[in-house]
């Protein structure tokens, strides 16, 4: 072997040279023992235990091949002519006894392999010597290279022309030219265990990966030595990872590897176009799916780094637009709520008291706003998670919103109920937003809209109290929070309880019964009734079974969706009872598919 190859695996690691034997072997085992304890870094200790027990096993097999080498005396002509004297006999005697013992002293060598030596046949024996002369020692069979050196040896050299260590084909060229597959499989494991190696080139990495097919096939590498192939397979797919990382997210991963600005800085460098999208992507891919790349390739300081400039950026953005916006209009509704009862509600009624609402409301909310998105800091972030996760925060504003929309359905005509409730929703806006966070304004309009107009809530307070606008708009503020966030996991909740669920399908038509005869008695007590009913079941229905609204989009044709959403509209300004039967009705035809798949599953699974 190369006694200057004191760089590659694993006299590197043990900081020897390769031509060591195995006392010094162990004893740079020993020294660097008490420097990597297994307790205090376990991934240092296994790649030290592994590079011993290779040097000192290349070093025991080095010692037998030397020894395998020498000859077992000192070497004899062919044929030596002596007298032919009476001490002929002795002399054969002599010479069977030292053959003998020469080769009971080769067998019970130490960490040596059994040399067979050649004996003459008995035919051979009994053939006649030449008088005068003895016969020759026996020839040693020498081993041959086993498939462990011969890697080794293989590996050793190629790593030693630095011109061929970042190229594909020369790699292709090496593992084509090994025809034994225990060759092969030692040489592979060679490289696998280079790739540990601080100096190794991610080019040189991802190349062997491309060669030998690691990202597919490496099962037969963690079977060999779990421990090493994972901490070498999980630096080579971290190299892989982070070339792929760079060529899809060039601007962010730009101002991941360039100098740390300031936070303001950071802040304001995510402004450019594309640029916040794109660091948002690369960070939540290297936290959900390349966590490798973050603890081998990159500054994990630096990525904290532009986690807090990417919150703080989106958290400035979340204040001026849609928390701004949720607080205007939650100020709005608190204003209205504390205006006159017999005022018009509108906004020339206005005195310095619902002004002062407003601006409090705008303020409180866009501090909670920061505190909850920008200000708090990870482990902060971590237990305010942890509280929106309590069921009774995470749901409680449900009850409220549909208790307070059905009390302003059923109000008496005072307008006291109808007060209370628009504070309620006003503070259930608040409540929602805080617990699921501030969602996109389009989104929230586009929902707010369907769940004020095309339900008909609009079209019914139109007809009863149109100074009570704010109210079915309030009304579909917190639908839309409800469908976005909360009602999918109402659903989940349901599904796990089947009893409960086929409890709540049979009020549910009992419900839909009740509404139909209510609505069919054509008084103002009953309707109002009719409609508080309806607002449950509006929002029970799609608990129950999946709403499959957009199916009857897709079913028109695009040229038509258009004039179809305009008449729909106008009906539900117009004829909102009609639309409340209609939406009703739908939704129990989807609950009855829902409840028939289900039972369909039970059967097949049973």
């Amino acid at each position: 072997m190369d006694t200057t190859s004191a760089n590659h695996w694993p006299w590197d690691v043990l900081g020897i040279a390769a031509n060591a034997d195995e006392r010094a072997v162990r004893r740079a085992y020993a020294r660097l023992l008490k420097q990597q304890r297994p307790d205090e870094d376990s991934e240092a200790f296994q790649r030290l235990r592994y590079a011993y027990e290779s040097a000192l096993q290349i070093a025991s097999n080095g010692a037998a091949g030397k020894l395998a080498a020498v000859p077992i005396h000192e070497p004899m002509p062919a044929s030596v002519p002596i007298p032919n004297t009476a001490a002929e006999p002795e002399l054969t005697s002599v010479r069977n006894a030292a053959s003998a013992s020469a080769e009971a002293t080769v067998e019970s060598m130490p960490g040596t392999e059994t040399v067979s030596v050649s004996r003459p046949t008995p035919a051979a024996q009994k053939t006649p010597q030449p008088s005068g002369f003895i016969q020759a020692p026996p020839e040693v069979n020498l081993r041959e290279p086993d498939a462990f050196e011969s890697a080794v040896q293989m590996w050793q050299n190629f790593v030693a022309q630095r011109d061929q260590l970042e190229s594909r084909r020369s790699l292709q060229d090496l593992f084509a030219a090994v025809v034994n597959i225990q060759t092969r499989d030692e040489l592979e494991w060679q490289a696998l265990v280079h790739c540990l190696n601080e100096d190794a080139s991610a080019a040189l990495r991802i190349n062997l990966s491309a060669v030998l097919g690691w990202r597919d096939n490496a099962a037969h590498l963690r079977r060999r030595n779990a421990i090493i192939a994972t901490l070498a397979l999980d630096r080579v797919f971290a190299d892989e990872d982070y070339t792929a990382l760079r060529l899809r997210f060039t601007n962010a991963m730009a101002l991941l590897e360039g100098p740390q600005p300031p936070l303001a800085t950071g802040a304001h460098a995510l402004l450019r176009a594309g640029v916040r999208t794109e660091m948002e992507q690369l960070l939540t891919a290297l936290s959900r799916y390349h966590p490798n790349v973050v603890r081998l390739r990159l500054d994990s300081e630096k990525v904290e780094f532009w986690t807090r400039c990417l919150t703080f950026r989106i958290g400035a953005g979340r204040l001026f637009g849609p928390a701004l916006a949720l607080s205007g209009w939650c100020g709005l509704l608190f204003a209205n709520a504390s205006m006159n009862l017999n005022s018009d509600r509108w906004f020339d009624q206005w005195t310095p008291v619902q002004l002062a609402v407003l601006l409090a409301t705008l303020m409180v909310t866009l501090v909670a706003s920061a505190a909850t998105t920008v200000l708090l800091s990870e482990p902060q972030q971590q237990r305010l998670r942890t509280l929106r996760s309590i069921g009774r925060l995470r749901y409680g504003w449900i009850p409220v919103w549909l208790g307070a929309t059905d009390a302003a359905l059923c109000d008496d005509g005072s307008g006291r109920l109808t007060l209370i409730a628009m504070g309620a929703l006003g503070i259930c806006t608040m409540w929602a937003a805080l617990i699921y966070g501030w969602p996109r304004i389009k989104q929230l309009a586009i929902l707010a809209a369907v769940g004020a107009i095309g339900f008909g809530f609009a079209g019914h307070w139109i007809i009863t109290d149109p100074r009570a606008w704010q109210m079915p708009f309030a009304h579909g503020v917190l639908f839309a929070f409800f469908f976005s966030f909360a009602q999918q996991e109402c659903r989940g909740w349901l599904a796990r309880r089947p009893r409960l669920a086929w409890f709540g399908a049979t009020i549910w038509f009992a419900g839909f019964a009740a509404l139909i005869v209510l609505l069919l008695q054509r008084d103002e007590r009953s309707t109002q009734f009719a409609w508080a009913l309806f607002t449950v079941m509006a929002a029970a229905g799609g608990v129950l079974a999946t709403t499959r609204w957009n199916d009857f989009r897709r079913a028109v044709p695009g040229f038509f969706r258009g004039y179809v959403h305009l008449m729909w509209l106008a009906l539900a300004i117009s004829k909102p009872d009609i639309i409340a039967c209609v939406s009703a009705g739908l939704m129990s035809v989807w609950v009855i598919e829902e409840f028939k798949q289900r039972r369909l599953s039970r059967g097949t699974a049973v």
